[in-house]
């Protein structure tokens, strides 16, 4: 690993797994790569403690596992893997989606703004910022419902990091991207309830990896 600029005192833990996580989505660290604490440490001039932190949100999002006698290392995410994500992601986020419709002109603007973000992110091909922006904006939805535990079942989907990858291995426009959001934003401030439902449902059906695209 190639010498990086000092980090602050604040979440360094956060700062240390962003950076990895950065790595990993660009390729610079590929799948099988070894993750060594006291070489990160050395390369981030931090102790371990923050870097072995790191590392567990890491394997937590499901992009580094820890392997017996081996350490850390970064994941295999495979196609299939996401496919299949992405079809529990198509029910759960119609459904809320149908829910958060019953107050739809009370979230528009909030949606509108997360669209926004989108575009600018979008605009700077900066794929990260646009994970981030593409998560709050499913969030909102999925929060918008009211049902906790659908937000619960939601959040073990990791639907940022597993954006970041599709969007890496994705050819798409981020630009048409963030519009595609559009009619979703449409549906459920009109309250419609059933169109809501199924746009949101054929949104994440239609950014499957095997279509080339993300959500």
């Amino acid at each position: 690993m190639s010498t990086a600029p000092p980090l602050s005192r604040i979440s360094l833990s956060q700062q240390i797994r962003d950076r990895l996580l950065s790595r990993i989505m660009t390729g610079a660290l590929k799948p099988g790569d070894r993750l060594v604490e006291l070489k990160i440490a050395g390369e981030m001039a931090t102790s371990q403690a923050p870097v072995r932190e790191a590392l567990r949100e890491l394997e937590a999002m499901g992009v580094v596992e820890t392997l017996r006698n081996k350490g850390a290392r970064v994941r295999v995410i495979s196609d299939e893997e996401l496919r299949q994500i992405y079809d529990v992601r198509a029910q759960l986020e119609g459904y809320a989606s149908e829910l958060a419709a019953r107050n739809g002109a009370a979230l528009k603007a909030g949606l509108e703004a997360c669209v926004a973000k989108m575009r600018k992110a979008a605009r700077k091909g900066d794929s990260m910022a646009f994970a981030d922006h593409n998560m709050a904006f499913h969030r909102a939805i999925v929060e918008g419902s009211g049902n906790r535990v659908l937000l619960d079942m939601w959040e073990t989907l990791n639907v940022k990091m597993r954006t970041m990858v599709n969007v890496a291995r994705s050819s798409r426009n981020l630009i048409d991207l963030a519009e595609s959001h559009l009619p979703i934003v449409e549906a459920i401030a009109a309250g419609d309830g059933a169109l809501a439902h199924e746009t949101a449902k054929q949104h994440v059906l239609d950014n499957k990896p095997d279509g080339g695209s993300v959500s």
